[in-house]
């Protein structure tokens, strides 16, 4: 009786080894480029209508990995330092180019500046969305134009504060509290 029950469990065991084997080399089994270039479209199509429903509701956060100045010059930034938030009536724009606390009128090696928005405008196109911000502080006003193309990478065009374009932005939209980001002091 005994062996009976020790070969019933060894075969138990064993159908039970195969069977996850051949779950394993089912769903193993590599997908096609189609498949997969289908896949990737579908999350990117879901990831930008959850971008597009931040943009409509005003909260979120762009950190920005890369900044062009208006000469051209390109150059990869923290991203923890450099961003745009929005919330709701409130923004904050923040540049730190350089991370020093001995430099820059936010103690960050930039500025950094936080006050009202007065006005809010997102144009809707389908796979692009537009948003144009104007962004007031005691001392300077920023107008941010943000696009974002079938996509959560953000261009952020920054202007007003400066004659002419200043400067470009690049990152993705985030939702508020999912990334970390270090605010310096305003004007």
């Amino acid at each position: 009786m005994k062996t009976n029950s020790f070969v019933i469990k060894n075969i138990f065991v064993i159908l039970v080894f195969m069977f996850s084997f051949s779950q394993m080399y089912s769903q193993g089994k590599k997908e096609t480029r189609k498949e997969r270039k289908e896949r990737e479209k579908k999350e990117q199509a879901a990831k930008f209508e959850v971008a597009k429903q931040l943009i409509l509701d005003s909260a979120f956060v762009i950190p920005a990995d890369r900044i062009t100045l208006k000469s051209g010059v390109t150059g990869i930034v923290q991203s923890n330092i450099n961003f745009v938030k929005v919330y709701k009536k409130q923004g904050v724009l923040q540049v730190s180019p350089t991370h020093s606390s001995e430099l820059g009128l936010n103690g960050l090696g930039g500025f950094t500046i936080k006050g009202d928005i007065t006005n809010y405008e997102v144009k809707d196109k389908g796979d692009k969305i537009y948003v144009r911000i104007y962004l007031k502080d005691n001392f300077v006003n920023a107008i941010i134009n943000i696009s974002l193309y079938g996509s959560v990478s953000a261009t952020i065009d920054v202007s007003g504060m400066f004659k002419g374009s200043a400067f470009t932005m690049y990152g993705n939209i985030n939702l508020l509290g999912n990334v970390n980001i270090f605010e310096g002091s305003s004007f």
